[in-house]
């Protein structure tokens, strides 16, 4: 059964995760079917299928583990194939997908935001060089619009060390976090590590 990031339609790059049974000899078995997913579903009650069938019976093979896999190529690390209690197991392979997800898809913002920003944008170019035909004395309020981009820029810096604190917190390391802040790792480090 398919997990999906709730922006991966915003994204150029496919974002669909799957946890599946690690072999014994260390590749993944394929993912089951949609219906195989959730006849294991309702036939174990989990919120999320991995292979159950991968439990040594009727011939197949025990797993070794389970992962998290994408369908942009990504694979996560091996964890316990823990068959008497499948949801805990597959929690720590959520995490890693959500890990994943949160990171390469760190530029793609939701719509809201992007219209947002767009707004505040807008806003300020209008201030700067209102509409030729709309032309009133009022309405061209330069000193306004470099005032309201400071503030914007005081703001965006608030909100960058906020936002910088919380992925630390949900243990991002600098390395991601440099991505999309499009600076490199020993600069993030710098900048945010004395907050």
């Amino acid at each position: 059964m398919g997990y999906t990031h709730r922006d991966a339609e915003y994204s150029p790059e496919g974002h669909e995760g799957w946890v599946v049974a690690v072999l014994p000899d260390g590749t993944d078995a394929p993912r089951d079917t949609w219906e195989e997913a959730m006849a294991a579903a309702q036939q174990h009650d989990l919120g999320w299928a991995w292979s159950l069938k991968y439990d040594g019976r009727e011939g197949r093979p025990r797993a070794a583990g389970i992962r998290a896999t994408c369908y942009c190529g990504w694979k996560g690390p091996k964890h316990e194939a823990n068959f008497a209690d499948p949801d805990n197991a597959d929690a720590h392979a959520r995490e890693d997908w959500h890990h994943h997800t949160e990171v390469s898809m760190a530029k793609v913002l939701p719509p809201h935001v992007s219209k947002a920003i767009e707004t505040v944008d807008e806003a300020i170019v209008d201030l700067t060089f209102p509409q030729a035909d709309l032309l009133r004395l009022d309405e061209h309020r330069p000193l306004a619009a470099v005032h309201a981009a400071t503030q914007l820029r005081a703001l965006a810096e608030s909100m960058q060390r906020t936002a910088v604190q919380a992925a630390r917190i949900a243990g991002f390391s600098w390395e991601e976090i440099a991505h999309p802040l499009e600076t490199t790792r020993q600069s993030a480090h710098e900048r945010f590590n004395r907050q």
